[in-house]
């Protein structure tokens, strides 16, 4: 090893046993940060990995001064420092200057008005794969940032696509098992089996020895003591974990339904009984005594009476696309496709009606959104809504409107509503699924089937592959909607709880 760089090593792990293990003052870091820059000045490897150390330093001296340093620091070599190495050194800086204004865990309303977490995760969405782990730890902190606003079914997603791409990512690993572990909190019948999931994460993320290097002691700690607190469980009742195995007679629709986690329950595409198999997602809807009731159902309020029919209307799209798409994947069409005048454009772009199952999907999937608004709308603002002359869109969830009633009821799925909205506006991470869907509804989209494909044309033109890969997120998301709307129900605060009622439904399957 070069003999500067072992220099250079020594003097920076110095520095982070002195920050780790002692309180600095701030002039002592300036000072050993002068050192530094005066004593490796001209050395390329302190230009690039400095202003990473002192993020870190800052931390840990839960100094803000010092991460305003490194921020300003980052910027002025925003055009010599390698994109990865930049995007995450300002990100993760940003994240830890938010995490310490914010030492306690943030309230609604000030997850609500600030930007910092949200513009950190811009930076991080910039990292992309290279051979360096800047892209797992992005991820991860992205993911992390999900779970602060609510977001924790997307967050368990997230975490598997940093899993996928290296399995022995221990941060990713012990995140996940934190999530997994809210999740079943969460849902109203808890699971052993996805505890014992959350278990093996666990273990499996203590392996990893750079844990230190990127969460620090704090990290570790914590999946020590979630690890114990598992075990102390599993002992006290008992449990042994046994593999479940799906009953031998299910069909392929159902396979593919397990195996894609798309049922609309909480199971998380494992089987425990028949009721894995059915779509169980309820909105605990409560009505006032007062309410006007409904001419065409006299035994429930005009206000829950619509609620439950939108929410229906939801089911049936979620479900139809969900259908659509099995069929769309497995569907053998030529015969058909051959007997219909498609126009060759000299392209290598086909049309099929594989293709157009796939696009009516995606677009179907979309239109859930709108119906998740409207019914978050109505149910919440009943006495100013008029149902059958509104038209709510996906952005209300957005508005100062929703924001107040996320504030009034102190509801953390209705902030995962709100933040999950905000990612479809312009320059945000789920823009390209608006934009994507648009073209589908309002003009046309292509598929590319040959070698010709080129992303400059992406505005207007997908290869199969991405179109699925696209339809998959998208199920992801509308899932996650629509669990965060049936649990902000549900969680919701009334303030006149002894003027109201939970409302008794009946499942249309009991009478037809």
């Amino acid at each position: 090893m070069n003999e500067k760089l072992k220099e250079i090593q020594n003097d920076y792990l110095n520095f982070s046993n002195l920050s780790q293990n002692s309180s600095l003052s701030e002039d002592i870091i300036f000072e050993k940060i002068a050192e530094l820059d005066d004593k490796y000045k001209n050395n390329d490897i302190h230009f690039r990995s400095f202003e990473g150390l002192l993020s870190n330093i800052g931390f840990d001296q839960a100094s803000i001064k010092v991460l305003n340093c490194v921020i300003k620091r980052l910027k002025s070599k925003k055009e010599r420092l390698p994109q990865n190495k930049y995007f995450y050194d300002i990100g993760n800086t940003i994240l830890n200057k938010s995490v310490l204004i914010y030492k306690t865990k943030p309230n609604i309303a000030t997850l609500i008005s600030t930007r910092s977490f949200l513009e950190a995760k811009k930076y991080f969405y910039n990292v992309i794969e290279d051979d360096t782990d800047y892209y797992e730890r992005a991820q991860t902190n992205i993911t992390n940032i999900l779970e602060k606003y609510g977001r924790n079914y997307e967050a368990l997603y997230a975490y598997d696509d940093v899993i996928k791409k290296n399995p022995l990512f221990g941060m990713a690993l012990g995140n996940k098992a934190i999530a997994l572990e809210y999740y079943i909190r969460l849902s109203p019948k808890p699971s052993l089996v996805l505890l014992n999931n959350a278990y093996e994460l666990l273990i499996n993320a203590l392996k990893d020895k750079k844990i230190n290097d990127i969460g620090g002691k704090l990290a570790i700690n914590i999946f020590i003591h979630k690890k114990e607190e598992i075990e102390q469980l599993f002992k006290k009742i008992k449990y042994k974990y046994s593999e479940l195995k799906k009953p031998e007679n299910l069909t392929k629709y159902q396979h593919f339904i397990l195996e894609n986690n798309l049922y609309l329950n909480y199971d998380f595409g494992f089987y425990y009984d028949k009721n894995s198999l059915k779509d169980t997602f309820f909105p605990n809807f409560i009505e006032n005594l007062k309410d006007k009731k409904t001419i065409k159902s006299r035994s429930m309020s005009e206000k829950i009476y619509y609620s439950f029919h939108i929410f229906n209307q939801l089911l049936e799209d979620f479900t139809t696309a969900r259908y659509n798409y099995f069929h769309a994947i497995n569907i053998k069409c030529n015969h058909i496709d051959k007997k219909i005048n498609y126009i060759y454009t000299l392209d290598y772009t086909k049309h099929s009606l594989k293709y157009g199952l796939l696009k009516s999907v995606f677009s179907s999937l979309y239109n859930c959104f709108d119906k998740i608004a409207h019914l978050m709308k109505y149910y919440f603002c009943y006495l100013e809504n008029d149902i059958n002359n509104t038209n709510i869109y996906f952005d209300w969830l957005t508005s100062e409107n929703f924001k107040k009633i996320i504030i009034e009821n102190k509801n953390f799925q209705l902030l995962a509503l709100h933040n999950l909205a905000l990612d479809f506006k312009e320059n945000h991470t789920y823009n390209y699924i608006n934009k994507l869907r648009n073209r589908i509804t309002h003009s046309f989209l292509n598929i590319n089937v040959g070698e010709a494909y080129n992303e400059k044309y992406k505005t207007f033109e997908i290869t199969e592959d991405r179109l699925i890969k696209y339809n998959k997120k998208l199920f992801i998301i509308v899932k996650a909607a629509i669990m965060y709307s049936v649990l902000g129900i549900y969680y919701s605060n009334f303030k006149e709880r002894d003027k109201l009622f939970k409302t008794i439904a009946i499942s249309e399957n009991e009478i037809f």
